[in-house]
């Protein structure tokens, strides 16, 4: 073996062995919930860890902020596709002014830490503008969704006009942040395909808006599909925003992340750790559905 050979192979070692140390490093903090459980029991209770963590995942309590994580992050999802499908085909195939500009303020709420979205949302619905469009939401609107939230909660929800501390508020605070990798997503999907069938298509007779929804979006479903299951895999780990914006109260606004908080404030260890090992399985299943949809190793 040559010299440059040994030096290949021991840089290529180096390299994989740090990969190797960092990946090691995550398995054991994940893991380390699972071995914590297995060691925890005995105290006022007498039940091991793993009969707790079964009477927390009995719990009604624990099934309320599941239901609530699990359906404001799909009605999180179907209005950031409705905003964010139009927007990726904008950024995707036209030259904006201040696409620099664009650009940042898209990126935003992907860089920014999230508390201080919670606190702006906070802030501006408690402005002038804000209270103006509390007072423009009807009452119509808001008796639907109490009655659907209600519904699919099992809990009553008797929320007031105001989005403030409210359980549709929880959406809102999902939406600010979830919407901007949904859109990253999208348009990573758009600029692949390209804008050659588009042309071909306009040159058989398609308008423009016809050449979107025959061609383009038929071809983007993969890319929609990946960047809508990334949409709701980030709104239900949402903990800053709804913490600021909505409060952290239980059977109200407490989603999966804000009733962690809450048990873990009070000593339910166990309760914490239950929700924590299922949106570690959440998560896995959400990443490994996204790969297989043709999504990326990266989020934009």
């Amino acid at each position: 073996m040559t010299r440059a050979n040994l030096n290949n192979k021991l840089f290529s070692a180096v390299l994989g062995s740090i990969l190797l140390l960092f990946l090691v490093g995550v398995a054991l903090v994940l893991f380390s919930n699972v071995t914590y459980l297995a060691k925890s029991g005995g105290g006022a209770t007498g039940r091991n860890g793993w009969e707790l963590l079964l009477a927390s995942l009995q719990d009604p309590e624990s099934h309320f902020a599941i239901k609530l994580s699990v359906v404001s992050a799909a009605v999180t999802t179907v209005v950031s596709l409705v905003v964010g499908i139009p927007a990726a085909y904008v950024l995707s195939r036209y030259r904006l002014p201040g696409s620099g500009i664009i650009d940042t303020v898209l990126d935003l709420p992907i860089v920014l830490p999230p508390p201080v979205i919670g606190i702006s949302l906070l802030v501006f619905f408690n402005s002038c503008t804000g209270c103006w469009l509390d007072g423009l939401t009807p009452e119509w609107f808001v008796n639907l969704s109490n009655r659907f939230l209600t519904l699919v909660l099992g809990h009553e929800i008797t929320d007031s006009q105001s989005w403030v501390y409210s359980t549709r508020g929880v959406m809102v605070a999902q939406f600010f942040i979830a919407c901007s990798f949904g859109v990253r997503a999208i348009k990573a999907s758009f600029d692949t395909i390209g804008t050659r069938h588009e042309e071909v298509a306009r040159t058989l007779g398609c308008t423009r808006r016809q050449a979107f929804v025959r061609v383009v979006l038929p071809m983007a479903r993969t890319g929609i599909v990946a960047g809508g299951i990334m949409t709701w895999a980030r709104a239900i780990a949402e903990f800053g925003p709804v913490l600021f914006f909505c409060g952290a109260t239980r059977w109200k606004t407490e989603v999966m992340p804000v009733a962690m908080f809450l048990n873990f404030s009070v000593g339910r260890i166990e309760e914490s750790i239950a929700l924590a090992l299922i949106m570690i399985m959440i998560s896995t299943v959400t990443l490994l559905t996204f790969k297989r949809l043709g999504g990326k190793g990266y989020l934009w």
